[in-house]
């Protein structure tokens, strides 16, 4: 009897390490090599640290990446399987398209990065203030680019037309490089984008959708400076399929908040510009459900979503 006892014990420990030493698949859902894929391998081996666990980074791309967010939905929920997801899959795509999965779908671990946008003029403009295009967008048409219908870029802009009541065409573009193009060209007005776009093109910042001004530009006001309540950035967090049991959540959100706190990850947002921002499972997964809502109102307002 007692070497039964002591059988079953070994079979539970082996079961129990075997558990805890599992590899964590991390979905990424879009292609190697691009903005989320290469934040989340700088972020991945200090969480796979802070976690004791192997974590592979596997790339799911596709449509928006709502293939690689449908992928994580699906998954079993015992912690096997998480997904590195920006805004975009998790907060907008859902109002644009059918997918199987929504903001409900998840069990949410922590926010990671939160970089905010800025509203961009052409360099050299005769326009020298978020006033005077507002006065000027109130007289006549004025033309806003984007680096495609439903991005940040799109919504921002589209929610600061909306507001100052300006008479404002959107003009959607495959990407920010040929946006870039058509601004120095002068067929766009204004645009909206991160600190990278700023930084990388002959552009003068106006404004930034944010609450508060940022340290790295201090002579930049936000919107909400100039009466108008903005707030858009471009943000990424780890999600797990529903139903995470609560002990694991607890233990990657612990794993996460170390991995962002890392030197790898701070040099990361230094050079890229991105903002480091932790929010823990519920303070995130309140965070998506409003940006979610406030989305699908102007994705609405817009005449994108039905």
């Amino acid at each position: 009897m007692k070497i039964i006892t002591l059988a079953a014990i070994g079979v539970a420990l082996s079961f129990s390490t075997s558990a805890s030493a599992q590899t964590v698949e991390m979905i990424v859902p879009f292609s190697a090599g691009g903005g989320t894929d290469s934040v989340a391998r700088v972020f991945e081996p200090g969480f796979s640290e802070a976690l004791g666990q192997t974590t592979v980074i596997r790339n799911v791309a596709g449509a928006s990446g709502t293939i690689g967010a449908a992928a994580t939905a699906d998954a079993a929920n015992d912690g096997s399987t998480i997904g590195y997801l920006p805004i975009g899959p998790l907060a907008i795509q859902p109002s644009l398209r059918k997918t199987s999965y929504n903001a409900d779908s998840f069990s949410y671990i922590c926010q990671t990065t939160s970089t905010p946008v800025f509203l961009l003029e052409k360099k050299g403009s005769e326009m020298k203030s978020v006033k005077q295009w507002v006065e000027r967008g109130k007289a006549k048409r004025i033309v806003y680019g984007s680096s495609g219908p439903g991005t940040i870029p799109h919504l921002a802009m589209a929610a600061f037309a909306a507001t100052a009541g300006l008479k404002a065409v959107h003009l959607p573009f495959k990407g920010t490089g040929p946006a870039m193009n058509a601004m120095a060209g002068g067929e766009i007005d204004l645009f909206a984008d991160t600190a990278t776009v700023l930084e990388g093109n002959d552009v003068t910042a106006l404004a930034v959708f944010a609450p508060e001004r940022l340290k790295t530009y201090p002579d930049i006001p936000t919107m909400k400076e100039l009466g108008y309540d903005l707030d858009f950035s471009v943000w990424q967090g780890l999600v797990a399929p529903k139903g995470l049991p609560k002990d694991l959540q607890q233990k990657y959100a612990e794993a996460c908040q170390k991995a962002i706190a890392t030197d790898r990850f701070k040099s990361l947002a230094e050079k890229t510009n991105t903002g480091i921002k932790y929010r823990g499972p519920d303070a995130f997964e309140a965070f998506v459900a409003e940006n979610t809502k406030k989305n699908r109102k102007i994705l609405a307002e817009a005449g994108l979503v039905k």
